[in-house]
């Protein structure tokens, strides 16, 4: 069957959003099949409306910034975030850590709002950024949401990719911490997305289902187990009930 060049557009911005870096034209051939004249048409047409860029070589092709307005119209306008964002500046003063607010998309976590923590740790996170969900302690918690023949589906597509040092790479183990999830209503990230730094996520319910995770990031140094257990978890639980009370209404 004939490829449409829709459909060769939208695999060509796909493969762009996945390599940050830039692709060059021969790469883009290389990896998607399509003819090098097909694709710098497809190309051309984007350039004039800043949904490509290409660097002053003329070598790379990346997403212009028309995505980054349009992405930002979409996040400021769910609802979830509306809601959710006063209860994250009050938690980021309560517990002076990053707090983060996830939700699962296409199988994977994308960050729909945030609160950084100022001076100290700094991560490489920002609303939009995506990644794996079972290295995290929110993507953890939206895992625990599905039912286990859905995470296997979602999981088993990929190899899961180590990331930190105890980062879950088996699905039997991921599996069996997901269901310790479920029973306990909240999540650990335990060094296993960046060495050093700990994590504790809770989720944020609607209408009968989890759509959102709740998360506080911080040093391993200010993020101690007994914090954990002492303090952040109750918090996080807390604010996150909270949230999911007030999408109810």
């Amino acid at each position: 069957m004939k490829i449409s060049s829709l459909d060769k557009a939208l695999q060509i911005i796909e493969l762009l959003s996945k390599n940050p870096q830039g692709l060059s034209l021969l790469e883009l051939n290389q990896k998607l099949g399509f003819p090098k004249s097909s694709i710098h048409h497809i190309l051309s047409t984007f350039i004039p409306y800043d949904f490509v860029s290409q660097d002053p070589a003329g070598k790379k092709y990346a997403l212009g910034f028309r995505f980054l307005g349009i992405g930002r119209i979409i996040i400021d306008n769910l609802d979830i975030r509306k809601t959710a964002h006063d209860s994250l500046r009050k938690l980021h003063r309560d517990c002076h850590e990053a707090v983060h607010l996830s939700i699962l998309r296409n199988g994977l976590v994308t960050y729909v709002d945030m609160i950084q923590k100022e001076g100290g740790l700094s991560l490489a996170t920002y609303i939009g950024f995506t990644t794996d969900p079972h290295a995290a302690a929110g993507g953890k918690i939206l895992l625990s949401g599905l039912s286990d023949a859905e995470v296997k589906e979602l999981c088993q597509k990929r190899p899961l990719k180590k990331y930190g040092k105890n980062t879950i790479t088996r699905f039997s183990r991921l599996l069996k911490e997901i269901k310790e999830i479920r029973q306990q209503g909240y999540a650990i990230d335990d060094e296993e997305y960046y060495e050093g730094v700990r994590c504790v996520a809770a989720p944020v319910r609607a209408g009968g289902r989890m759509i959102a995770a709740l998360s506080v990031t911080g040093s391993i140094f200010t993020i101690t187990m007994e914090r954990i257990q002492r303090e952040l978890i109750p918090l996080v639980k807390k604010t996150a009930e909270g949230i999911s009370a007030d999408l109810q209404w």
